[in-house]
């Protein structure tokens, strides 16, 4: 685990010094925002180049290593072929919603423009909205991936033993997990998805309720975003590494379809950008829900692990929007409508957790310090 943690750290240095640093000399010298931005995305490829280098050498010494202890060591060239039969594809389906993503913003800019009658500086702005409203939408991802990139060496190292209980199991103690994280984040947008938007953004009048608007409904496909990404890892865990490809493709088709006809409708125009995020997660939860109990032999029960922590979140929810309505009452202050409600909400969800036993011990010991997290809930 140490060279792995070592490489990403000479990655995100790399990115940082790098990047930043052509960036600002290309816009001292030269003062061109596009050189700047190349500037800044030569450093995340030298940070990955640097990693890679670092992890190719830690390579070379621990082969040499497990060759004195005894047994076999498979070749470079095997190795790199077996990750790359597993990286090529994750990485096409990747790129593919990626540039499905692109298309779709090409979309929903034109439609605004021509279908719904707006001018290039409202489309502009209307769009701007919607951009902030996703980059609060993409921090839970923050949480979710380590937990994703976590569980797929843990499930591959029981189905290698042949322990298929085990790996059930894991998968299980995952989707509770993730539960456990997303839940509260997903409701928590969609309660206080307007105060939010104060605060962060000054928005107010129309633009804060389109903004709250946008920013409800991203919140509710924040569940199926989480779920999209544990059942890829899951799947591929088990070897099934293009299936998700295919599913991702089909999501991002009916995304670009949604918005098409939801965006260049006047009445709703952006508002419909969401809401087909929403159809594309939710139309691949249920193709990977549906692929995966047919390829995988007892594949873990993803809406029954999730029930628990719904209920949960949907009290603190409601404890949320209660107390941001409350706030809203006596003062005009973003900061304490958003601050009151948020402790409040995280007070209730804490007792919620412990009083319905929605997690295990096996469970905290997925996460780092697991140990800590059961002591402090009082899990054995």
């Amino acid at each position: 685990m140490r060279p792995t943690s070592v490489s990403q750290v000479l990655e995100a240095l790399c990115k940082l010094a790098v990047g930043l640093g052509l960036a600002w000399f290309i816009m001292k010298q030269k003062n061109d925002t596009a050189l700047a931005a190349g500037g800044a995305i030569l450093g995340v490829t030298s940070g990955c180049l640097i990693a890679t280098l670092y992890m190719y050498n830690s390579y070379r010494h621990a082969r040499r290593g497990l060759s004195s202890g005894g047994g076999g060591v498979s070749s470079f060239s095997r190795t790199a072929k077996q990750l790359l039969s597993i990286a090529i594809p994750i990485t096409i389906g990747s790129a593919g919603l990626q540039i499905i993503t692109l298309v779709d913003t090409k979309v929903v800019m034109s439609r605004l423009i021509g279908a719904a009658g707006f001018s290039q500086a409202e489309a502009d702005s209307l769009k701007g909205v919607y951009n902030f409203a996703q980059t609060i939408f993409n921090l839970p991802y923050a949480f979710v991936s380590p937990l994703s990139i976590s569980i797929l060496p843990a499930i591959a190292a029981q189905l290698t033993l042949r322990n298929a209980r085990g790996a059930r199991k894991t998968e299980e103690s995952a989707v509770r997990i993730l539960g456990l994280i997303t839940m509260p984040c997903a409701v928590g947008l969609v309660a206080l998805a307007q105060p939010i938007m104060a605060l962060l953004r000054g928005y107010t009048g129309e633009t804060l309720s389109v903004a709250g608007n946008l920013l409800a409904v991203l919140g509710v496909a924040l569940i199926f975003t989480s779920v999209v990404m544990l059942t890829n890892t899951i799947m591929q865990a088990h070897g099934f590494v293009y299936l998700p490809v295919m599913n991702m493709f089909i999501g991002g088709v009916v995304k670009v379809i949604v918005n098409y006809i939801l965006v260049g409708n006047p009445n709703i125009n952006i508002q419909g950008a969401p809401v087909g995020t929403l159809c594309c997660y939710l139309c691949i939860t249920v193709l990977n829900i549906f692929t995966m109990r047919k390829v995988i032999r007892k594949a873990p029960s993803v809406s029954k692990h999730l029930l628990k922590p719904l209920i949960a979140s949907l009290v603190m929810g409601a404890v949320a929007y209660g107390g941001w309505r409350l706030t809203a009452a006596v003062t005009d202050s973003s900061l304490i409508q958003c601050a009151l409600p948020i402790a409040l909400a995280m007070a209730a969800y804490v007792i919620l957790v412990i009083a319905l036993h929605i997690v295990t011990y096996d469970d905290c010991m997925l996460l780092p310090k697991g140990e800590k997290i059961a002591k402090a809930l009082r899990i054995r």
